[in-house]
C-alpha cells in the first residue's frame, strides 16, 4: 500500500496551518490513483506531526510511504531535521520504504512551472 505525506513547517498562525490542510487534502484527490493514503504533517509549531503521521499511514498498511518536503529552500529542517526523523522511523519500521522526495524548490521543472504562472 502507497502512502504520501505532505510535510510544512508548521505556524504559531492557525490559519496557515488550514491552509495547508486544505493543500493536501486537493492533492490527495489529484493523487487518488497513486496513494492509498494520503496526509500532512508538520515539523513544528503544530499538530499533526511527521512521526505521528507516519505511524498512521502504517498502521493502516502502508509499506511505501513517500514524503514531499513543503520547503522552498535547503534549510536545516530539509538537510537534517527531516532525514533524522525518517532514520529513526527506518529503524522502527524496518519493512516500511520511507522515501524523502527532494523539496518543492528543488523538483525539477518548478522555476520553469512558476514562470508560466506568472
Amino acid at each position: 500500500m502507497n502512502g504520501f505525506i505532505l510535510v510544512a513547517h508548521g505556524s504559531r498562525r492557525v490559519a496557515a496551518n488550514q491552509e495547508i490542510a486544505a493543500f493536501a487534502q486537493s492533492l490527495s484527490q489529484a493523487m487518488a490513483t497513486r496513494f492509498d493514503v494520503t496526509g500532512h504533517a508538520f515539523w513544528e509549531l503544530a499538530d499533526p506531526r511527521i512521526g505521528e503521521v507516519i505511524d498512521q499511514q502504517i498502521a493502516v498498511g502502508a509499506t511505501n510511504i513517500k514524503l514531499l518536503p513543503y520547503f522552498l529552500a535547503q534549510g536545516t529542517h530539509v538537510v537534517n531535521d527531516l532525514p533524522s526523523v525518517l532514520e529513526q522511523k527506518r529503524v522502527q519500521y524496518p519493512e516500511v520504504t520511507l522515501t524523502l522526495l527532494p523539496h518543492l524548490g528543488a523538483l525539477p521543472n518548478f522555476a520553469n512551472w512558476l514562470a508560466e504562472q506568472l
